[in-house]
């Protein structure tokens, strides 16, 4: 057999050169922990997505209460606190005034009209009271007058009676006197002349009867006349008083409406002890602000907390709920925590009737509130009392405090979807 030719020199110099040569392998190992990095990133981003969730809590305001036995007392409008008649402590009985509020009037030209028109009403009353006393005091004399003219015509008829039964009895006489008479003309022992002297007497007895009972009759016939006069005129009076009255009546229903409008009375609802007192004499108060609280301050506390609709749909009985006393601020003294116990199932105000602005200043945030319900929801704390310096410090009674209500958990993915499923549900 023949043999392979031999390759030419420069290729099998370069096959040497090959052979001969080290071949070295490196990995780029940066390359490689910088994609486990990227990829475990990723992997906890899409964990956290599916996995993570967030919450959305809704910060509302309350106040402090009891468990029982407690009573708030709200401004029924805003104004300002003209005087308190009762200190922190103090007993008070059902419908006893507690303080007075005097409320912002409307003023024309620097007077006010609420007052100009007091001032109007209480000088009519004054003069309607005048009036109305000089016409009790008027038909007071006429009544004596009346009663006294009875008692006089009374005691007139009752002489004239006298008198009558006087001259029948001598009436009587004088015709027994006139049938002797007769019966002596009859024997012959008196004349004609005399018989005729004792009838012209028995007349005059009965001329004398009849004159008084003409003046009987007379005396009561005026009498009567005058008693019924007067008592028209008593009836005519009588009518001006009950009219005067009942203007009186009405004067007085406008100025205690006037009073009503210019200020007002805190009053207690019922029987207890004053257990805060949360203004002074001229501070300002806004309407459903709390200026007392009535009750037991031994007993346990329960906060109550207003909750707008937006708040109260998610909310459950049993819902943990983190409470910041104002007391106690939870920067320095941290939180506390409570259990809701009761939501209402009816709001406290109705949306349509609410004052679009309360006063403080934020018009639009007044608006947006005033047009939500708001519910009563009450709180159980864990404690009743707050750690402060090493000392448990104790929830005072009326007290107010913000609280956060978590509305909403969802899913970290279910947050980032939402302005897809948007865009989707609009296209």
């Amino acid at each position: 057999m023949s043999e392979p030719a031999a390759p030419p020199p420069a290729e099998a110099s370069f096959q040497r050169r090959r052979i001969s040569g080290t071949v070295h392998l490196q990995h780029d190992r940066g390359s490689l922990w910088m994609a486990w990095f990227f990829g475990a990133i990723i992997v906890v981003i899409v964990a956290s997505l599916f996995l993570g969730r967030l919450a959305r809590s809704e910060s509302v305001r309350g106040y402090v209460s009891a468990a029982s036995g407690l009573t708030r007392l709200d401004a029924q409008a805003a104004g300002i606190v003209r005087e308190i008649a009762v200190k922190q402590g103090d007993t008070v009985t059902r419908g006893q005034r507690l303080m007075q509020v005097q409320l912002r009037e409307q003023t024309t030209g620097g007077v006010s009209t609420v007052g100009a028109t007091l001032r109007s009403l209480q000088e009519r009353r004054t003069g309607l009271a005048a009036e109305a006393a000089r016409l009790t005091a008027y038909l007071e004399s006429t009544r004596g007058d009346r009663d006294e003219t009875e008692r006089n015509v009374a005691a007139v008829v009752r002489a004239l009676d006298e008198q009558e039964r006087t001259l029948k009895e001598g009436l009587r006489q004088q015709e027994e006197m006139v049938s002797r008479v007769e019966a002596y003309l009859k024997q012959g022992y008196a004349t004609r002349e005399t018989l005729n002297g004792q009838r012209r007497a028995a007349l005059d007895y009965a001329r004398q009867i009849a004159e008084l009972r003409a003046r009987r009759a007379e005396l009561k016939q005026g009498t009567s006349e005058r008693l019924r006069a007067q008592r028209t005129g008593d009836t005519e009076k009588a009518a001006q008083l009950a009219s005067t009255r009942n203007e009186l009546s009405a004067i007085e229903a406008q100025i205690t409406a006037l009073g009503a409008q210019s200020r007002i009375d805190v009053v207690a609802p019922t029987d207890g002890q004053v257990a805060g007192l949360y203004v002074q004499p001229g501070d300002s108060v806004t309407a459903d602000q709390v200026v007392a609280i009535l009750g037991d301050t031994r007993a346990d506390p329960l906060i109550v907390l207003e909750v707008p609709a937006r708040a109260i749909g998610l909310a459950k009985v049993g819902q943990e709920v983190v409470l910041k006393y104002d007391a106690f601020p939870f920067k320095t003294f941290g939180i506390a925590k409570g259990a809701i116990a009761v939501i209402s199932g009816t709001p406290l105000r109705n949306p349509m009737l609410a004052s679009a602005d309360d006063g403080t200043g934020d018009a639009a945030g007044a608006a947006a509130a005033a047009r939500q319900s708001v519910y009563r929801v009450e709180v159980r704390p864990e404690s009743r009392t707050m750690r402060a310096y090493g000392i448990d410090e104790p929830i005072r009674i009326g007290s107010t405090l913000s609280a956060d209500i978590v509305v909403e958990r969802r899913r970290l993915i279910d947050w980032m979807l939402d302005p897809i499923r948007a865009m989707r549900g609009r296209g």
